[in-house]
């Protein structure tokens, strides 16, 4: 996909979604695309056999925008960030939200540092460890909005999210129907333009 292919795609999908991406969001959304596919020769990031990278990675990380699920400030964590998603597109797009990227892997955090940097993110900041050790180094109870996707079980996200809220503070889980624990928070079912997978997000509120 070239640069042209790739802009009228996110743009047009982020549009149908309800969110606008600016002239320099597309390059800074390009610019993360070209990296990704150049650091994903040597480091495990995303699929390889995934073909269709906009759709599957960069709009479905945008849904909870158009849904006005996430706040225009305060401060957010994406748990088991990996490649960058949800947490990158979301922040790119919310320049007003303070962001950490909460990663175990050490590789992946060297990636994620270097995407922020290229991005200019000075608002999000990397958090390297588990869960467990994270909270012990000052991550508990500090943050307003929690974001996972394809982390862990949702049941399972619930429970490790929750230490990091402070009260009132609300955790968006990206799933499928099936998975969806429909004995607490809010289901938000959404579609990304020209797939045809089912998704949702579980809003929790603690």
């Amino acid at each position: 996909m070239n640069k042209d292919q790739f802009i009228q795609t996110l743009g047009s999908g982020a549009g149908a979604m309800g969110v606008k991406l600016s002239g320099e969001m597309l390059e800074k959304f390009f610019l993360y695309f070209t990296e990704l596919k150049r650091w994903n020769r040597n480091v495990n990031l995303v699929s390889r056999k995934e073909p269709d990278w906009v759709r599957a990675h960069f709009l479905d990380s945008l849904a909870p925008l158009g849904m006005g699920l996430v706040p225009k400030d305060g401060r957010a964590v994406d748990l088991g960030a990996g490649a960058g998603f949800p947490g990158v597109p979301l922040g790119l797009v919310s320049a007003g939200l303070f962001l950490d990227l909460a990663e175990a892997s050490g590789k992946k955090c060297v990636w994620l540092k270097h995407l922020l940097r290229i991005l200019g993110m000075e608002q999000c900041t990397v958090l390297e460890g588990r869960f467990g050790a994270l909270l012990d180094q000052g991550a508990a109870g500090i943050y307003d909005l929690a974001v996972s996707r394809a982390a862990a079980q949702p049941a399972k996200v619930v429970k490790e999210a929750r230490s990091f809220m402070r009260p009132g503070g609300r955790l968006l889980i990206y799933t499928t129907n099936n998975l969806a624990g429909k004995s607490m928070g809010k289901i938000h079912p959404y579609a990304i333009p020209g797939s045809k997978i089912p998704s949702v997000i579980w809003e929790v509120t603690f």
